[in-house]
């Protein structure tokens, strides 16, 4: 688009031009989701170029576009190949001509288009008597159909199956007197409705802009003899882009597992420590009690979690534990939990060993709690039960806040001691799992409690722990959540529960609203299956 200086009074109304559009056959446009990334290629006037509103070039919405992208980690490349202050749908036609430009085309998953108001606007700023003619208007509206219609079928031909984005334009004219302001309007609109046509024929995307952009025109149009945006206009244009683009991006999908939970552990291991671990916690892998509240210990720590059976130093854990050259070991539990043989075995690597052992469940819990960073917070879980509290794991690791453990109608002695350090609490699942008593025995709780496990793990995602990226685990086992919290924690990702042959309605509401585009899954096909796997993705 053009910017325009004095203009002429336009005494006549312009007859508003309707259009019955040919409906063209393109290809049907789709995101191919085993790509793990968006190749975008930007294309249009001066909106495209980011020419602002003092005629300087800044960020233009499709710069906004790509740092979103960048922002979900989903972005391959960006260029402008074609982005022209001035430029007309003539103009852009003839750049399309060039082969070398078809080739760009192609190779692109995303494309952005903003083409057409200088059709207009320079007939406007060179002579502007002739928009004053209906036979004019409707001459240069047809010119413009023809011209976007030939540009979408060069593009579809080199490219059917990128997601195209084809944006409507705004009402650049709101300082006008309205007699001159009503008739480039509804120009516009005009406009509008044969681009939003020409979306639906070539299995594209209309972007609307002109209801946002009029809800604060002097906020976002501040120069009224210049139709060119703010910073903040580019903004909210490259909004509503995103408010479609986000439904159609590429969902990614990796595994982390091993044969069984032991070695998903040290695989889990490997991926979030490659090089070196300040420590290794280690619990028993075969029952989860005193393992529960181990993660928020274990990321304070820079450490893994790492799992054994109890009478014995699995060789794939020594193994791991030799690669990650720890400064030392915490074992969570007594020696019935992990025996005198495994502490010796890590001793006689040269590792100094340190076990956090209580009489039961809570009483560990609570002395884990007592190592961690003092915090105002503390999560409480039911003990006899795992989904919950590994559920909130990653999340309250991040935050330093224990993991305390209760009873369904009972706080322990040792969880209520401890609970006296922090002057509030967030209670974990519903009153099936913590008492509404109980819950009212705790210091300014906020409770985060679905259906079941599985909404439970949803909703702190959704509530506490949004991210576009999550792990994910089983939810009826607790070892591969328990390991994959902490570097969840790390990843600054969400964690979800599935079931590991039926999707849950919750995990997909996650999904949507939380806008997941990376999905780690912990565990193997047994654990999180294929069909999972390929629903996570959008496949079903």
């Amino acid at each position: 688009m053009k910017r325009f200086g004095k203009r002429s009074p336009l005494l006549l109304l312009i007859l508003v031009i309707t259009m019955l559009m040919p409906s063209q056959a393109f290809a049907t446009a789709s995101v191919d989701e085993e790509k793990n990334a968006v190749h975008y290629a930007a294309f249009g006037d001066s909106l495209a170029a980011g020419v602002l509103s003092d005629n300087t070039i800044g960020l233009s919405y499709t710069d906004y576009i790509a740092q979103d992208l960048q922002r979900v980690d989903l972005l391959g490349s960006y260029e402008k190949p074609y982005a022209v202050p001035g430029a007309t749908s003539q103009d852009m036609l003839t750049a399309l001509m060039d082969r070398d430009m078809q080739i760009k085309i192609a190779s692109k998953d995303m494309i952005t288009i903003t083409i057409g108001a200088n059709d207009f606007l320079q007939v406007l700023s060179k002579e502007p008597e002739r928009l004053q003619d209906p036979e004019e208007v409707k001459k240069i509206i047809t010119e413009l159909s023809e011209n976007y219609v030939s540009i979408m079928t060069i593009i579809r031909n080199v490219n059917p199956t990128a997601e195209i984005y084809l944006m409507g334009y705004y009402n650049g004219f709101y300082a006008f007197p309205e007699a001159q302001q009503r008739p480039l309007v509804e120009i516009m609109k005009t406009v509008n409705s044969i681009i939003k046509q020409i979306a639906t024929d070539s299995n594209s995307h209309y972007v609307p802009t002109y209801d946002i952009i009029s809800t604060d025109s002097l906020t976002y149009l501040p120069n009224p003899k210049n139709v060119h945006p703010s910073p903040a206009g580019y903004m909210a244009i490259a909004d509503e882009f995103w408010k479609q683009i986000k439904l159609n991006l590429p969902t990614n999908v990796t595994r982390i597992a091993g044969a069984n939970r032991y070695e998903t552990a040290v695989k889990i291991s490997q991926t979030g420590w490659a090089e070196h671990a300040q420590g290794v916690v280690i619990a028993r892998g075969d029952d989860f009690p005193d393992a529960l509240a181990g993660a928020p210990l274990a990321y304070d720590l820079d450490s893994p979690i790492l799992l054994t059976h109890t009478n014995a130093l699995d060789q794939i854990v020594k193994d791991e534990v030799e690669r990650l050259d720890p400064e030392f070991a915490i074992l969570l539990g007594g020696e019935k939990a992990l025996s005198k043989d495994v502490e010796d075995a890590l001793e006689e690597m040269g590792i100094p060993v340190e076990r956090i052992a209580g009489a039961d469940r809570y009483e560990t819990a609570a002395m884990i709690a007592a190592t961690l960073p003092h915090s105002n917070k503390a999560v409480i879980a039911n003990g006899m039960k795992f989904p919950d509290a590994l559920a909130i794991a990653s999340y309250a690791a991040e935050n330093t806040y224990p993991i305390l453990l209760a009873k369904q109608d009972e706080l322990p002695d040792d969880t209520a001691t401890m609970l006296e350090r922090y002057p509030e609490s967030i209670a974990v699942g519903g009153t099936a799992v913590l008492s509404e008593d109980l819950f009212n025995k705790l210091p300014k709780a906020k409770r985060y409690g679905g259906a079941d496990r599985y909404e439970t793990a949803s909703i702190i995602a959704m509530e506490l722990n949004p991210s576009h990226k999550a792990l994910v685990s089983t939810g009826l086992e607790f070892a591969d959540a328990l390991t994959g919290s902490v570097l969840a924690a790390k990843r600054d990702s969400s964690f979800l529960l599935v079931d590991p042959n039926k999707m849950q309605d919750s995990v997909v509401e996650a999904k949507e609203k939380l806008g997941i585009y990376h999905f780690t899954i912990l565990g193997g096909p047994k654990a999180v299956s294929p069909l999972i796997e390929r629903q996570l993705i959008g496949v079903e």
